[in-house]
């Protein structure tokens, strides 16, 4: 657009120029800078100070007002020392990363320069990535130290996949999960074959490492291949011994120790006895007494057990498998029927529905090792099997059982009441076992062992929570003459040979008694 030319114009011009010969472009032109020559002002004219003079009068009377002074006030601020404040966070962000991701390689380095850290990924923390599902797994909290203990599960995880690398797509997307779990067991088949000092290696490990969770993934690791479970299997007693020297969950070492019986029975290769024992022992306080039945198998087939070992099984089923402790269980322990079937089971070698017996702690006592049977018969009594205490007195007195031992020695056996005193025993523990005796089947006998073992099942299973209530103590003091009149009654009842008289007589006997002293 075109603008007119300024009015000093139009004087210059006649009267009868045309309008449009006055309109003329405006063109702004930009001046062109020129620096000032010689030295800038500020430094020709030196800037004017206040004297102190002139300062005190013109702050004369104000209390807030007082002259400079540096040892007071300090240095005045140069002009850089806001821009420094807002970059001072930035830069303290920036240390910490750095300082962080030095300690995240170094810890790398020192976790891939050991073959044996608990912090090596296994196909195990891949998989759980996959069963716990990532997306709503706890992530590992931000500023954490990665020396901190994980509060959970989810937090190891999460922290070995971290270090080792593990790319995020496998923890969001569970659906490449498998395709990564293939393509590292590829590489694995490839690497290097085990060295001859793994085993010297990883028995070090054990014992350098103090917890159970470094040594569970230890183990998890090495027995996901053949050379692994081999070489945990010569160094079985190593494992023991730091085993033994944790504190740990008894339902932890048992799964962990189940982990490993499965993984060796792939291979035809066995533990060391000591985690057989250990095995045993941790199944124990668990109340899974198949899994106990089983470490007791094994390590009676391994050999070179004593009469200790199976007392002290026995007592532990007597103390705290039968009687229902106050502490926790799990949820698998809390069907009180069944884990009481499964003593009588572990006891008897008598399996519901099944043709041949299993393996049983009766094949393993007898009346020549009398404190082993006292216990035996003990827990039975404390089931209320009381058919099979009388197939167990009857065999003592069979002709073909008093060719094997001495009669003299049985005779004593028996004479001391083992028998009447653990049913005794058993009955001032739990007054409510006498209560059996209303059932209607309880005269239900049929003379042979295994067919009234069936019916002591059912007996059992029926009258589980009567028979699992808790144990009352009992003293140690001298016995009343109620007790012994009691136990010379029950000892003729025992000694019937036909078994539905003792019954009809054993029925009799504890409906009419109240209480047991």
């Amino acid at each position: 657009m075109q603008r007119l030319g300024g009015p000093s114009l139009f004087p210059k011009l006649p009267v009868s120029t045309q309008l449009w010969k006055c309109q003329t472009r405006y063109i702004q032109r930009k001046k062109m800078w020129r620096p000032r020559p010689g030295e800038p002002l500020r430094k020709t004219y030196p800037t004017f100070e206040f004297s102190e003079l002139l300062l005190d009068l013109d702050a004369e009377g104000i209390k807030g007002v007082r002259p400079f002074n540096p040892l007071i006030d300090g240095e005045p601020e140069p002009r850089s020392a806001q821009r420094a404040r807002e970059l001072q966070p930035i830069k303290e962000r920036v240390a910490n990363f750095e300082r962080h991701y030095d300690e995240c390689e170094s810890n790398f380095k020192s976790i891939s320069a050991d073959k044996f850290h608990p912090l090596h990924i296994s196909d195990f923390d891949l998989l759980s990535v996959a069963l716990l599902d990532s997306l709503k797994a706890q992530k590992t909290a931000a500023g954490a130290s990665i020396h901190d203990k994980p509060t959970s599960y989810a937090d190891m995880l999460n922290s070995v996949l971290d270090k080792n690398g593990v790319p995020l797509i496998i923890r969001h997307d569970t659906s490449n999960t498998v395709t990564y779990m293939r393509y590292r067991r590829q590489s694995l088949a490839r690497g290097p074959s085990p060295a001859p000092e793994d085993e010297e290696l990883l028995a070090t490990a054990f014992s350098r490492h103090t917890t159970f969770s470094n040594i569970n993934r230890l183990v998890t690791r090495a027995i996901q291949t053949p050379e692994g479970c081999r070489i945990l299997s010569d160094i079985s007693d190593e494992l023991h011994r730091s085993l033994i020297t944790r504190e740990v969950e008894p339902i932890q070492l048992l799964s962990l120790l189940n982990n490993i019986l499965i993984n060796f029975d792939r291979y035809g290769l066995h533990m060391s006895n000591k985690l057989y024992e250990l095995g045993i022992q941790a199944s124990l306080k668990c109340h899974a007494i198949v899994a106990t039945q089983k470490y007791i198998q094994r390590r009676v087939k391994r050999g070179d057990y004593d009469d200790n070992l199976i007392n002290s099984i026995l007592t532990t089923l007597l103390q705290t498998s039968i009687a229902s402790a106050s502490l926790h269980h799990h949820k698998f322990q809390l069907d009180v029927s069944s884990r009481l079937r499964g003593v009588f089971s572990l006891l008897t070698g008598y399996v519901p529905g099944e043709d041949q017996t299993a393996f049983s702690l009766r094949s393993l006592v007898s009346p020549e090792r009398p404190n082993g049977f006292h216990l035996y018969i003990q827990c039975l009594a404390r089931l209320g099997a009381f058919r099979t205490i009388w197939h167990e007195w009857q065999k003592i007195d069979s002709p073909s059982h008093a060719r094997n031992i001495d009669v003299r020695q049985d005779s004593a056996f028996k004479e001391n009441g083992h028998f009447v005193t653990a049913i005794l025993d058993s009955l001032a523990k739990n007054h409510d076992i006498a209560g059996l005796a209303r059932s209607s089947e309880f005269t239900n006998v049929t003379g042979q062992f295994w067919e009234d073992c069936q019916l002591d099942m059912l007996g059992i299973s029926r009258s589980a929570k009567t028979l699992a209530l808790p144990d009352r103590a009992i003293g140690n003091s001298d016995r009343s003459p109620t007790y012994w009149r009691n136990w010379d009654k029950l000892y003729q009842i025992f000694r019937e040979t036909q078994m539905q008289n003792a019954f009809l007589a054993l029925q009799v006997f504890l409906m009419s008694k109240p209480t047991f002293p």
